[in-house]
């Protein structure tokens, strides 16, 4: 068993060293295609750098690679599931470090989308056609968000990357493919996070942008998670005490001099520029989340909030990115990402029965539209407080 296993594994990754880029390119050109273009011996470099047959060609093969590695660990040789998995990924291995290559291939994405497509066609056998629908809608609609948000496949992957994983595991957390699955999204996830570090596609910061405070926001989830645990009225408290702690800072630094001097040395990043003479979007944040509790029942709550923590972040760095043009001083990219997380947000809910789509979706609509006009009110209260309205009189 050992050494069949071992055979399947060296099959895989022989059969994923298989370049056609790379032959396909020397023959047509003459070349190595490692010397052009993005470097890689892949197939969105060769329909770029060679033309678009051998493009074609390079994809065929380098999608079934791991698939026919796979099928030929479990047919032929007879191992196990995860065995014939493993010789699967040695293909992308192969793919990735070719021996006779000095181990400098391509990047795998296309093999690892091979074995991604098998395993959703073996999953898709056990999905439920309305639910299957609903699941695609919600892909398809947060792949054309990020595209129009993007235009970058490396963005476009960490945004579905994620969102596919959780669906895979939400259905079918006990099948063996979704890890499986789970596995193909990390690699694809890794390698776009390292072409972005690559190509600095992540250039966020500035003196008036505290990439850390925006990056902590999903953490003040925190306070709806803890509604589940915990006393409403409890919890109010709990909220109390931590903004009223923020606002004593707040205005003693706002009041006296020497007190905002103090923090900026004991904290030099937690306030911005624009904060220096107003109240700070932490203190505001926290008076949002205090309100919604307040006002609203749980499930309410836990909706308007998510929109806040999960809408102003997506937009802060979606708008940040890739905002070309500005309405009310925001961006449309920034909007539609704030739009596009309360998507998520709502579909989540829906997922786990705590608020009907519909419902939260219309909530999510307002608190868009909220964070784009002009109030001149703290974003961090008004999209709680209005989108939480919102949803309790359409409730």
């Amino acid at each position: 068993m050992l050494i069949t296993s071992f055979l399947g594994i060296l099959f895989g990754y022989l059969t994923g060293s298989i370049l056609p880029a790379y032959f396909l390119t020397l023959i047509v050109t003459g070349q190595d295609i490692r010397e052009r273009g993005s470097g890689h011996a892949g197939t969105t470099n060769v329909l770029r750098e060679v033309g678009v047959i051998p493009g074609i060609l390079t994809a065929i093969v380098d999608v079934l690679k791991g698939i026919v590695a796979l099928l030929f660990a479990r047919n032929i040789l007879g191992l196990p599931e995860t065995i014939a998995f493993a010789s699967g990924f040695a293909a992308i291995l192969g793919h990735v470090f070719p021996f006779y290559l000095h181990f400098r291939g391509g990047r795998g994405a296309a093999t690892t989308t091979g074995l991604l497509l098998y395993y959703l066609f073996r999953l898709a056998l056990f999905y439920e056609p309305r639910l299957l629908l609903a699941d695609l809608g919600f892909l398809l609609v947060l792949i054309l968000s990020a595209i129009l948000i993007a235009r970058e496949e490396n963005m476009l992957a960490i945004v579905i990357i994620p969102a596919f994983s959780f669906i895979i595991l939400f259905r079918f957390f006990s099948e063996a493919e979704s890890f499986f699955i789970l596995t193909c999204n990390t690699y694809i996830f890794v390698i776009s996070t390292l072409n972005i570090k690559k190509y600095n596609l992540l250039r966020l910061e500035n003196e008036d942008f505290r990439l850390w405070r925006v990056l902590i926001r999903p953490f003040a989830f925190s306070f709806p998670a803890l509604s589940f645990f915990m006393p409403v009225e409890k919890l109010i408290l709990l909220i109390g005490v931590i903004l009223a702690l923020f606002a004593f800072l707040d205005v003693s630094r706002l009041l006296f001099h020497k007190v905002q001097q103090v923090l900026n040395r004991i904290f030099p990043q937690m306030y911005k520029l624009s904060e220096k003479e107003r109240v700070s979007s932490i203190t505001g944040f926290l008076l949002g989340v205090f309100i919604a509790f307040l006002f609203f029942e749980q499930k309410i709550a836990i909706a308007a909030v998510s929109f806040s923590i999960f809408g102003d972040m997506s937009a802060k760095i979606g708008g940040k990115l890739f905002g070309r043009k500005k309405i009310f001083n925001k961006s449309p990219e920034g909007s539609l990402a704030f739009f596009t997380a309360t998507f998520v947000i709502s579909y989540v809910l829906f997922l786990y029965a705590i608020v009907p789509f519909w419902l939260s979706l219309a909530g999510g609509v307002v608190a868009t539209i909220v964070e784009l006009l002009p109030l001149h009110i703290d974003d961090n209260v008004s999209v709680p407080l209005l989108s939480g309205l919102v949803m309790y009189l359409f409730s």
